[in-house]
């Protein structure tokens, strides 16, 4: 099933073969993400969300349909990810996550968490463990992507404080499909040769205006 991308990757399909990713979410970033990975090879994934299917998940979380409400998150995408790609490990973990988690051994995390509290979490046990961390946020028509690699600035220095967040929260679909992408594309550079471009930097997307912008960050809260 890999055929379409093989030759892109070279060597790097191998190194995605053993690799082992968990992913922190499984909404509407984290549907995307994780059948992304699934379908590029990545032979260990980690599904983490204490979550239930809900109607208003379907606008945008795509593993999942109207038979699918009201089942955990985790499991779903579990069953349907499988089909996908059976060789693929696929861990699901119903937990909601605080600072006792025990994050697997893992190559990456991707942070496709929809609170602050939960990521600035999420934030500390990858920096304890020293595992690479791919953040994303999304909201309305808006997008951030950052890498946070062990030694670089934390999300906290980025946010002083968790932003305030609307009860009702608005999110553009097409936005978190093109969000979770961009994560999955700084995952494969990782895994495959360390690299990235988005470390101290904060890229910003607004699709309304169609702005792209990278940040750089030099400490400190800003």
């Amino acid at each position: 099933m890999f055929q379409r991308h093989s030759q892109l990757l070279g060597d790097c399909l191998n190194k995605l073969f053993d690799a082992r990713v968990l992913v922190a979410g499984v909404g509407g970033l984290g549907c995307t993400v994780s059948t992304l990975l699934v379908r590029l090879g990545v032979g260990h994934v980690y599904l983490l969300d204490s979550g239930v299917v809900d109607e208003p998940d379907l606008n945008r979380q795509i593993l999942y349909d109207r038979s699918d409400l009201g089942k955990r998150k985790v499991e779903v995408a579990q069953k349907k990810l499988s089909q996908i790609n059976p060789r693929c490990e696929i861990v699901p973990m119903h937990v909601r996550i605080d600072l006792d988690f025990c994050l697997p051994s893992v190559d990456v995390v991707v942070d496709c968490l929809d609170n602050f509290e939960s990521k600035f979490t999420l934030d500390t046990l990858c920096e304890k463990k020293r595992i690479p961390l791919v953040h994303a946020g999304v909201e309305g028509y808006c997008g951030q992507l950052m890498n946070i690699l062990p030694g670089s600035i934390r999300l906290r220095h980025v946010f002083s404080a968790a932003p305030k967040e609307s009860s009702i929260r608005q999110v553009y679909p097409p936005l978190v499909t093109l969000m979770a992408s961009l994560q999955v594309n700084e995952v494969v550079k990782l895994i495959c040769d360390g690299t990235t471009n988005l470390v101290n930097e904060l890229m910003l997307i607004d699709l309304a205006t169609m702005r792209f912008e990278r940040i750089k960050i030099r400490g400190g809260a800003n």
